[in-house]
């Protein structure tokens, strides 16, 4: 899935951004930060959704080397090293 799709599906704002040396992967899922968790497998960012509605959603991160990923006030950034 890309940033466009879930966007479209979770009503999420998602974006990519580019700062020279990092690249940022952000989407304000909208949900309390213990209903939500992410990891990186590769070259896939997974969140895991929990509570009334469960969901998984597979993002793929951006090129690079993914350097740490987190959710903090139901924004999850994924950042990665070009």
């Amino acid at each position: 899935m890309n940033v466009e799709t879930l966007n479209r599906e979770t009503d999420a704002l998602a974006r990519r951004y580019d700062y020279g040396d990092l690249r940022v992967l952000a989407a304000d899922i909208g949900v309390e930060d213990d209903r939500v968790s992410v990891d990186v497998v590769d070259d896939t960012v997974i969140l895991i959704l929990t509570g009334e509605t469960d969901a998984q959603y597979e993002l793929d991160a951006p090129e690079g080397d993914v350097t740490r990923a987190f959710i903090n006030n139901g924004v999850v950034t994924v950042e990665v090293e070009p």
